[in-house]
């Protein structure tokens, strides 16, 4: 297998399901044009896609939250482990 160079981008990952992908970035989006925050829109995200793989969580908040591709990261990180702490109480 060829190493990946950077002009040869490397694959996307596909959600495992697209239509709650799209139902989630629609859901952030929504949220962003009431007024509500980019970070209200991630966690809105995150809640309905959270057994995604971390590239198609991050896709999702750049495409519906409007957060940078270099911002995703934080916003994953903060979300997802507010988010565990919570299941866990």
């Amino acid at each position: 297998m060829p190493t990946p160079t950077p002009e040869t981008p490397k694959q996307q990952i596909e959600p495992k399901d697209k239509n709650r992908y799209t139902k989630a970035v629609q859901e952030g989006r929504t949220i962003l044009t009431n007024g509500g925050s980019k970070a209200d829109a991630a966690r809105a995200i995150f809640r309905l896609i959270h057994d995604e793989h971390r590239e198609v969580v991050l896709r999702a908040f750049v495409e519906g939250a409007d957060v940078t591709p270099k911002g995703s990261p934080t916003y994953y990180y903060n979300i997802s482990r507010k988010f565990r702490k919570q299941k866990a109480d």
